[in-house]
């Protein structure tokens, strides 16, 4: 079985510019993978018809089953444009869901970079060619969720549109920080609950971008999500367990990532990364030192 990390993202800002006549949002978000993340492991062999076989294991097993799981998906769509194929998907979850780390997006991802490994090493002209077209990966990317182009190409990216508009943004280096999951997040919910008062112009993004291209640390004050007041309308629980985390950690500011629910805080060094890490946990948080990763 071929097995890969399906890295996690944090959403060092997020801005929602406004909402779409196709019932989505657009955004402005600079985005950056982390090194928390699952594992997914992939065997996947010709066949006369295709069929999709899907074990979770892991921290949070209770991964979304069948059809509705983003990773069975990306393994069915892989088998539509090259097969058909007999795929095992394996899913070893470690990044919490509903947190807005995109942990089911980065299987998805995972998969779509797994198929075309195994497709290449096969040796398989007519099989992998489909996936040598970038256009064809990216709009497939897409098709399976807003964050699903970000996660495939990996590094620091600016998302636009509905997330699938992607422009890089060349960090010149690694930022350590601190995650702690606070609570659960619908993201259908926080958008849902999104108010004219919550849209923001691109000024936020625009500073971020220029901090980490500088290799500068972005200041806390133009980090976090404009959708918290969103997420915390739709989830109160949430608001509460990110205010208590504040008050039980007050020596470093904590953001709400994408639509929640985990928070990040960012830190001086992998040490101090650490520390704070312990620190949340023992407050009672979910909580891990994490630090970003590129391509």
């Amino acid at each position: 079985m071929f097995v890969i990390p399906a890295h996690a993202k944090v959403n060092l800002c997020l801005a929602v510019r406004g909402h779409r006549p196709d019932g989505f949002h657009d955004i402005d978000s600079v985005a950056l993978r982390i090194d928390w993340h699952d594992l997914v492991g992939l065997r996947l062999e010709p066949s006369a018809a295709t069929r999709v076989r899907l074990r979770v294991t892991g921290e949070d097993g209770m991964a979304p089953p069948g059809d509705t799981n983003l990773a069975a998906r990306a393994a069915q769509a892989v088998a539509a444009m090259a097969g058909p194929f007999d795929i095992e998907v394996w899913l070893d979850k470690r990044v919490p869901r509903a947190a807005g780390l995109g942990g089911g997006s980065a299987d998805a991802a995972a998969v779509l970079r797994g198929c075309v490994a195994l497709l290449a090493a096969g040796g398989s002209r007519s099989t992998s060619a489909p996936f040598h077209d970038g256009a064809a990966m990216r709009q497939l990317a897409s098709s399976l969720g807003s964050d699903v182009p970000m996660l495939l190409a990996g590094g620091a990216h600016r998302m636009r549109g509905r997330g699938e508009l992607l422009s890089t943004v060349a960090a010149a280096t690694s930022l350590h920080l601190v995650v702690a999951v606070v609570g659960a997040s619908s993201t259908a919910a926080t958008y849902a609950a999104v108010r004219s008062s919550d849209l923001e112009d691109e000024s936020r993004g625009d500073a971020v971008a220029a901090a980490l291209e500088a290799g500068d640390r972005p200041d806390d004050d133009i980090l976090g999500s404009g959708l918290e007041a969103a997420a915390c309308r739709a989830n109160p629980a949430l608001g509460e367990g990110l205010a208590a985390l504040c008050a039980s950690l007050p020596m470093v500011r904590w953001h709400l990532t994408g639509s929640g629910g985990a928070a990040f805080a960012l830190a001086g060094s992998a040490a101090d990364a650490e520390e704070l890490a312990a620190a949340a946990r023992n407050a009672g948080y979910a909580a891990r030192a994490c630090r970003t990763v590129g391509g």
